[in-house]
């Protein structure tokens, strides 16, 4: 079955709820103010069945000038317009307005009828079709009056003939702006709207916004029939659990869960109405109508101080609370005083950013944004937010899964599988090290590395260690050495006297075997200012092993430990402590220190009845 909505246009009191009811039977207008002063006040919803295969959804919206924000809120999503203009009036004041926010919202399927045919005369009727094409270039027309039966007959004959293929894709997420909250007795809440995209299913969890109050879907109506499933393009009726009527509004959002950011900018392309009174300023406050709500807003003008009739021109909407928006949208512009439609626009970014209005570039961001330009937006939007979350990258720009893998698969680089970098960044930052690290080298000519959190922070970038780890693994010049980085080329170097001190160091380390003089004792032994930080030096380098604070060995004496362990274990299973001690001709100190040492890095581990080889 096709899903398709139609709805209504035009001056208050042409007829269009009349035409409503010869259409279907259905008087939409339930209020008792409007049945008692014969107006729409709100909006009405009924629905046609044309044949078994093509039920549509009908809205009918309130003309008159003081209900502009109503007809706003059903006039979105529309597949094809009626627009009624009586023959015995002609274009009037609303019409013109709904015809401008008509194509604001980019419905270019228009019927004109031209109802109340039975008070004019051909000449007359004539007369108003040529105004029509003339001020609106609109070419289809069927003549209606409620008193005849056969001029119903040829409207819904032109409605089933201008019915035009829809968009079939189901998106993945679903969308629907509530217009109407209401209780059923026995059932609970049940609201009504307009689905945009996707699917929903009796049993589905979403979300309302802007609250996000989780929901469960209890029941699924379209065409006052039951159904377990409803799609896009079609008026739906939902009974949902988990939230209360008084915490519902027209204009609330039913979503997917966790599928809309919300943002207090948005980018967009405004495009300026052909009856502007005075320019739209720079930041000056408006009303947004967007699906079935109203927000209230500043225009922020890029490289321009106004906006002029008839201009079509990138901006940003700022909002005082937070909006969730989509890609693509389009809404409508009202001056507050006088109460006016100014603009339409299209979302072009849902996540703006604080930018001067003088920023050219950003302007060129945008166009990326407008013509889909995926390579290059995902490249600039990397570039101006370096390290990205893929998540949020992907969110942010409107991407699947495809888009992300050919960018990162050609120019991209994915750290920990998600943070973002381009190549050129990547490069960029890579030469930014090395000079930071060659240049800590340089003045710490005794240390084996620099710091990783002091590089990071020289490094001037906001991330986590463990995404900047991610990043060194990226770098083949660089190498890690536990919580220090270095050069791959790196050596520590020592002049002739400094290489004198160290020769002493070892000698005094490896002169008493396995029961070395502490630290600090060689380091006063050897009267030198140096001595101390060439003795560190070579702990760091691992020329000296540093067993506890007061027990280090040469890198000689560990190798030769090892052997001697190795020679004990191809004879023996188990290690005790006087067997080390009688091996290694040592104290007990000494020996308890070497095996706990041992058990650390993996070499022997303790049982019970002693050590044994890992």
């Amino acid at each position: 079955m096709r899903n398709i909505i139609i709805g209504t246009a035009g001056h208050i009191d042409h007829g269009k709820t009349s035409m409503v009811k010869a259409l279907t039977g259905v008087d939409t207008d339930t209020l008792k103010e409007e049945q008692a002063r014969g107006i729409t006040v709100n909006l009405g919803f009924t629905y046609i069945t044309l044949d078994e295969d093509l039920k549509i959804g009908l809205i009918d919206v309130p003309g008159h000038e003081k209900l502009i924000k109503n007809m706003l809120a059903g006039v979105y999503g529309m597949d094809l317009i009626l627009l009624t203009i009586a023959v015995n009036d002609g274009i009037m004041p609303q019409t013109l307005e709904h015809m401008e926010i008509i194509k604001f919202l980019n419905v270019k399927n228009i019927i004109v009828v031209l109802t109340k045919t039975d008070l004019a005369t051909d000449e007359q009727i004539e007369a108003v079709k040529h105004d029509v094409k003339k001020t609106f270039d609109l070419n289809t027309f069927v003549k209606f009056s409620i008193y005849q039966e056969d001029t119903v007959e040829d409207l819904k004959q032109a409605i089933a003939d201008n019915i035009q293929a829809s968009d079939e894709t189901i998106e993945e997420n679903f969308r629907m702006p509530i217009d109407r909250v209401f209780n059923v007795k026995g059932q609970g809440v049940v609201v009504t709207g307009s689905s945009l995209s996707g699917s929903v299913k009796i049993g589905d969890r979403l979300e309302v916004l802007p609250d996000k109050t989780p929901v469960r879907v209890k029941g699924i109506q379209a065409f006052n029939q039951p159904r377990t499933e409803a799609y896009k393009h079609m008026r739906v009726a939902l009974n949902l659990a988990g939230v209360k009527k008084q915490d519902l509004n027209r204009g609330s959002v039913l979503a997917t869960k966790d599928t809309l950011l919300k943002s207090n900018i948005i980018d967009v392309k405004i495009t300026v109405s052909n009856h502007l009174d005075d320019p739209i300023q720079h930041l000056e406050r408006v009303k947004l109508y967007y699906l079935a709500s109203e927000f209230s807003c500043r225009i922020k003008c890029l490289n321009r101080k106004r906006l002029s009739e008839g201009e079509t021109v990138y901006g940003q909407l700022l909002f005082d609370t937070p909006i969730y928006a989509s890609k693509k949208d389009l809404g409508i512009l009202r001056r507050i005083n006088p109460n006016k439609t100014v603009a339409g626009i299209e979302i072009i970014n849902v996540s703006g950013a604080y930018v001067n209005r003088k920023d050219e570039s950003y302007e060129a961001l945008l166009n990326l944004h407008e013509v889909e330009d995926k390579p290059k937006l995902i490249e600039t939007f990397i570039e101006n937010h370096p390290f990205v979350k893929a998540n949020e990258l992907k969110q942010k720009l409107d991407l699947d899964t495809q888009d992300a893998h050919a960018f990162f698969n050609a120019e991209g680089v994915l750290l920990d599988e998600q943070s973002c970098l381009t190549k050129k960044l990547l490069k960029a930052y890579q030469t930014k090290l090395v000079d930071i690290v060659s240049t800590y080298h340089q003045n710490h000519p005794h240390d084996i590395g620099m710091n990783k959190r002091t590089a990071l922070q020289s490094l001037d970038i906001d991330i986590s260690i463990r995404t900047f780890n991610a990043f060194l693994n990226h770098i083949k010049t660089i190498k890690t050495i536990e919580d220090k980085i270095a050069l791959t080329s790196f050596k520590l170097r020592y002049n002739q006297e400094e290489e004198k001190i160290i020769k002493r160091i070892i000698e005094s380390l490896e002169s008493s075997g396995f029961s070395p003089k502490k630290p600090r004792e060689i380091i006063t032994m050897l009267h030198s200012k140096k001595a101390e930080t060439l003795f560190y030096a070579l702990v760091k380098e691992g020329r000296i092993i540093k067993i506890t604070s007061d027990i280090m060995i040469t890198e000689n004496t560990y190798q030769a430990l090892i052997a001697h362990l190795e020679t004990f274990f191809s004879k023996h299973n188990v290690l005790e402590i006087k067997d080390a001690r009688d091996l290694l001709n040592t104290s007990r100190k000494y020996v308890v220190a070497y095996l706990e040492y041992l058990d650390k890095v993996g070499f022997t581990r303790r049982t019970e009845s002693g050590r044994v080889k890992k």
